[in-house]
């Protein structure tokens, strides 16, 4: 692919494939065609998981983390608008100073709180049973539920009130919420949820039939 902007260099993305943040800028590279490596390497250097070296790029060994020439940033949110300001040439002039913040609020909202939610209290339990005998703990999933449910009326609201979803423009917000989308889509049947709020699952409708979604949400972990 080719990248977009005066910078030509590519982006090194530092992370695993299957994570769900390291997803959201995979898919803001592919949507936007911006040149990009992923992997255990910086610079053709393997770095190993928390070890001091990669606690020196992000000190609570985090993922993922984004090298560009000389800059080395943390934290996807903070990495997804440089891409866009960086890469995408009409981006800085794209949105408003309040609307970047409400822009920027929601995605703070949906780094945090919806991914607690939705990934690390629900669907880890899917992928990482901790149950005696290795199965999924159901009193831990349906205790987790309502928060769900309640995550997916917060995106449903901003579907439906807010700025940040639903545009012709795939921006962060879509690609912070298409991979949490997407793992809740893939829970056993009556697990999903999606069902129950058809805003949301209409709009994750709406996302997989994009090129970037089809390739990077279908990456084997």
């Amino acid at each position: 692919m080719n990248t977009i902007g005066v910078n030509q260099a590519k982006v090194q993305i530092y992370g695993p494939g299957f994570s769900s943040f390291v997803r959201t800028l995979l898919l803001l590279c592919e949507e936007h065609q911006i040149d990009y490596s992923l992997g255990f390497e910086l610079d053709d250097q393997a770095i190993e998981f928390k070890s001091e070296q990669y606690l020196a790029l992000h000190p609570y060994g985090k993922l993922p983390i984004l090298k560009h020439n000389e800059l080395v940033l943390a934290e996807t949110a903070s990495i997804g608008r440089y891409l866009l300001s960086t890469f995408v040439p009409d981006y800085p002039q794209r949105y408003s100073i309040v609307q970047q913040a409400k822009i920027d609020s929601f995605c703070a909202i949906a780094s945090i709180y919806l991914d607690k939610a939705i990934i690390r209290d629900y669907v880890l339990e899917f992928a990482f049973p901790k149950g005696e005998s290795g199965e999924v703990r159901l009193d831990v999933v349906k205790a987790a539920q309502p928060q769900v449910l309640y995550a997916l009326k917060v995106i449903e609201n901003e579907l439906i009130n807010g700025e940040c979803l639903n545009s012709d423009f795939f921006g962060l917000a879509d690609a912070l919420l298409a991979p949490m989308l997407h793992y809740l889509s893939g829970l056993p049947e009556g697990f999903s949820l999606l069902d129950k709020v058809p805003e949301v699952e209409k709009y994750f409708q709406q996302l997989m039939i994009r090129a970037s979604c089809q390739k990077v949400l279908t990456i084997k972990s």
